[in-house]
Formats: structure tokens, sequence, C-alpha cells
């Protein structure tokens, strides 16, 4: 079984990413129904804005990435 990318525990995959239950609950998903609940107040912004949060993490991932990654290929020359 694959290891729980936060707490090395056995879990399973959930959109890519292999999670244990345990980590699965401290994430706090939205139940069916709040989901409804928000989408029934206005279905396209709702998507809409769960699109621009995931499109925003996207790019600030990146940004972290090349600054950590930058500051690695600097260490390399002390």
């Amino acid at each position: 079984m694959k290891k729980c990318f936060n707490c090395g525990k056995n879990g399973a995959d959930l959109y890519g990413y292999i999670i244990c239950d345990t980590c699965k609950t401290k994430l706090r998903l939205f139940t069916p129904e709040t989901i409804e609940k928000y989408n029934s107040k206005d279905s396209e912004g709702f998507r809409k804005e769960i699109q621009r949060r995931l499109d925003y993490l996207d790019k600030e991932y990146v940004k972290k990435r090349i600054k950590l990654l930058h500051i690695q290929d600097q260490l390399k020359s002390f």
C-alpha cells in the first residue's frame, strides 16, 4: 500500500495524492450537503471561485518552489 504524503501511514489515492484516513479527516472536507448549499446560492460564481482558488494555488506553488530551488542552488557554492 502507498504511504500518506503527510504522515507516512498507509493511505489511498485522493485526486492524485496518497492520503490516510486520519489526515483526510483532518482536512475537514466539505460534505455533499455543504457543497450543495453553496452551489445553490450562486452556481456559476461558486464554480468560478473554486477554479480561481485552484489557479492561485498552482501559481503560488510554482513561485515558492522556484525560490527554494534558487536557495538550494546557491547553497552549492558555499
